[in-house]
């Protein structure tokens, strides 16, 4: 799995599959191939939709 990724709640990802980076699986949705870089997964079976910064907003790191 990539840096940058984001699980929506009940996502479910099956098998051997390589998620890149900045990667935002909505929730409910069923991951059963793999996913580039700057990507939005939806539905069953998965969609995938290129967007750039797809995790923006959903993935945040601390700084101290």
């Amino acid at each position: 799995m990539g840096n940058q990724v984001y699980l929506g709640i009940n996502s479910t990802v099956v098998g051997k599959v390589k998620i890149g980076d900045d990667v935002l699986i909505v929730p409910n949705a069923y991951v059963n191939c793999d996913v580039p870089s700057h990507s939005i997964v939806i539905g069953n079976p998965c969609k995938i939709i290129y967007k750039d910064n797809a995790t923006e907003g959903y993935v945040g790191f601390l700084v101290e």
